[in-house]
């Protein structure tokens, strides 16, 4: 399976967002922050999380259950919080092997596919109000293994939910 990465050519540069993919061979990490605001702290706990999943790919922890990356995402929230510069962010990891996406989220970011009749799945758990990174709170949600059929995006949930009604009412 070929994997592209694209950047959304839409999507505005903000500073508080952070994003890392990794490849080897067999697997592709990506990696996702979304500060909550647009401060200092926010960047700093975007930028640490990342680094922190990153870190996993090149100690070659790439866990195939999505109970594992919830684990890996409630340590990161404690050295977030810990941090002394740190705020609090949003993050989605996704890890892309044999076919299949699978990995956690806390906050407000998805992952789904767009099929190449335009079909929209969201793969990952839909919105909800969580507890951030960096709050020593945060209760992330793990999902997958779930068969990657399609394009794989990742949005903030409000930018999902526009995209489906494009496709709902391109396919009317």
């Amino acid at each position: 399976m070929k994997l592209e990465i694209t950047p959304d050519t839409t999507a505005t540069e903000t500073t508080h967002d952070r994003l890392s993919v990794l490849r080897d061979e067999n697997s592709t990490l990506i990696a996702l922050a979304d500060g909550a605001d647009a401060g200092p702290a926010s960047q700093a706990a975007a930028a640490l999380t990342v680094r922190e999943l990153a870190r996993c790919f090149r100690a070659g922890s790439l866990p195939d259950d999505p109970r594992d990356w919830e684990m890996i995402l409630d340590a990161i929230d404690l050295t977030v919080f810990k941090d002394p510069v740190a705020g609090e962010t949003s993050a989605l990891v996704l890890l892309v092997r044999h076919g299949t996406v699978l990995g956690a989220s806390v906050g407000d970011s998805l992952a789904y596919t767009v099929s190449d009749q335009g079909e929209l799945e969201v793969i990952t758990p839909t919105f909800r109000n969580t507890t951030r990174i960096g709050t020593a709170m945060a209760s992330p949600i793990g999902f997958g293994p779930v068969p990657l059929r399609g394009r794989l995006i990742t949005r903030r949930g409000s930018r999902v939910a526009a995209q489906a009604d494009r496709s709902t009412h391109a396919a009317a």
